[in-house]
């Protein structure tokens, strides 16, 4: 059997990688025509793994998109990439060599596009205009969902605010009962994030009364949103308020007669460049580093490109990523200091006796994703090619345009739920399996990997980025296609976890393991 390499399988890197990652099945003995050479298949290649395009001898690194992966025990052309014939073993970064990176390149063609966005006083633009009710603390936030339960059941409560998307809480379990320091310090952090974000144009906050986040805490926090009067911002105590059954109907009086105030802004032109996008991938395939993480990559390059910004978080999935972002860093401060957060979570990970080898999960390795290097390599496309300009803390407010990576785990809903607190107005999120989770308060775009998983799930998945795979499509011109997808998204259009109500809202605990 003997068929074109192109037809079956894919190489991210011409001029670099030794590798090529199958479409569909390779079986044993078939003959690849490359490059006027042929290449003669060694073993059974399932889709979706990895084989030699050339021998690549021992102590020699393995490449795909153009950085090593492993070292080479000593593999012949041909040949299946597995856990046995490559060691987990990366070249050293010598910091010596670091040059600072040219000016991002901003292009009138993405400058000039705008979107429709709720401008609020400060400067900043929603995509969504939400009435929020903020939970201080896990004791009131049963209460603090009743009271959105309870308006939703009531149709005709936001009927007449076309302005207005929704009322909605986010429930936690936080709060309390814990150290006073760190993780208390991190979920008033996020909180305020809420409060505080371009997406919420007024809230209620709901403390017990006891907690450690009560109304005494939460308000010096908040003084400085406060004193800025950029939205309606009300308090409610339900041990002041009478209980449960008091505490809902004050809390339904106080958010009517909200309402007008918050309906009065409308969506108006807005340049790209106040948008700030978040990316985040879950249920990942091994096509996801392939298709749907780049062509998102590509779509944040064009937003950096019109003057805005983004956010790349999953730090457990930069493991053995350093010499492929280390060209990108504004600064040696900066690339510093994302070894410093990388740092933290081996050695946190070492004190609790655990390792950061468990964020790649059986289904990544059956799928071809046979090491976290390779993992994280797919992982990190998702943040586009332009420099690296600020490494933030979770939950950490943006500072600057272009793209910043926040700290933050790999689990999903944790990690949106920084990126959000941190400033993003829009989500773009990859997925080969399958996922189905949005966030409270900001729209969540699913771009799947692969036709399969999009046909499956058509009223979850949004965007269809394993076109590469199937189609006469290239990067840019899907990434172009996103943009305009991002666009509608961010002038009102719903995506399909927002018509589900999928409104997830998760902190990660100080402390937590989070892969």
């Amino acid at each position: 059997m003997k068929k074109k390499l192109e037809d079956i399988a894919i190489v991210m890197n011409v001029d670099l990688d030794q590798v090529a990652v199958a479409k569909e099945d390779i079986p044993l003995g078939c003959e690849l025509e490359h490059e006027g050479k042929l290449i003669k298949i060694k073993n059974l290649v399932k889709s979706g793994h990895r084989f030699a395009l050339v021998d690549i001898k021992e102590g020699e690194f393995v490449r795909q998109y153009g950085y090593p992966f492993g070292q080479s025990k000593g593999i012949v052309q041909g040949e299946l990439i597995t856990v046995s014939n490559i060691k987990n073993v990366l070249p050293q970064t010598n910091l010596k060599d670091f040059k600072e990176p040219g000016e991002t390149t901003f292009k009138a063609q993405y400058l000039n596009k705008t979107f429709l966005g709720y401008i609020r006083k400060n400067g900043y633009v929603g995509t969504r205009n939400y009435y929020l009710v903020v939970p201080t603390s896990m004791c009131a936030s049963e209460t603090a969902l009743q009271v959105v339960l309870n308006m939703e059941d009531s149709s005709e409560n936001l009927r007449k605010y076309s302005n207005i998307d929704g009322i909605v809480a986010i429930p936690n379990t936080e709060g309390c009962g814990c150290d006073s320091t760190l993780q208390i310090d991190r979920f008033m952090r996020v909180l305020k994030g809420y409060i505080s974000h371009p997406n919420v144009g007024g809230c209620l906050v709901m403390d017990l009364g006891c907690e450690q986040t009560n109304y005494e805490r939460m308000h010096t926090c908040l003084e400085d949103t406060i004193e800025d009067d950029l939205r309606p911002i009300d308090w409610i105590t339900i041990q002041e308020s009478g209980g449960t059954r008091s505490t809902i109907e004050k809390a339904k009086s106080v958010i009517k007669s909200r309402l007008s105030n918050v309906n009065q802004v409308k969506r108006e032109p807005s340049p790209l460049g106040k948008l700030i996008i978040g990316t985040e991938c879950g249920a990942s395939d091994s096509f996801s580093g392939i298709t749907a993480n780049p062509v998102i990559g590509n779509t944040v390059d064009k937003i950096i490109y019109g003057g805005g910004s983004a956010i790349l978080s999953e730090v457990p999935e930069m493991l053995g990523t350093f010499n492929m972002l280390f060209p990108r860093f504004r600064t040696l401060e900066i690339a510093n200091k994302f070894e410093g957060v990388l740092k933290w979570y081996i050695d946190i990970a070492r004190k609790l006796g655990l390792t950061l080898e468990a964020n790649l999960i059986p289904k990544n390795i059956d799928g071809g994703l046979i090491n976290n290097y390779i993992k994280s390599l797919g992982a990190v496309m998702k943040g586009g090619t332009t420099m690296i300009e600020d490494i933030l803390e979770y939950a950490e407010p943006v500072r600057k345009r272009g793209l910043s990576i926040m700290q933050g785990p790999g689990g999903d809903l944790e990690s949106v739920t920084g990126i959000v607190a941190s400033g993003a107005t829009i989500i773009c999120f990859s997925t080969g399996q399958g996922t189905t989770t949005g966030n409270a308060i900001c729209p969540v775009i699913k771009v799947s990997s692969n036709d399969s998983i999009f046909k499956k799930l058509p009223e979850d998945m949004d965007f269809n980025a394993g076109r590469l795979l199937t189609e006469k499509s290239c990067i840019h011109s899907l990434g172009e296609e996103l943009l305009d997808k991002v666009i509608a998204v961010a002038s009102g259009q719903k995506t399909w976890s927002e018509k589900w109500k999928q409104r997830q809202f998760q902190v990660w605990t100080a402390g937590k393991l989070s892969l």
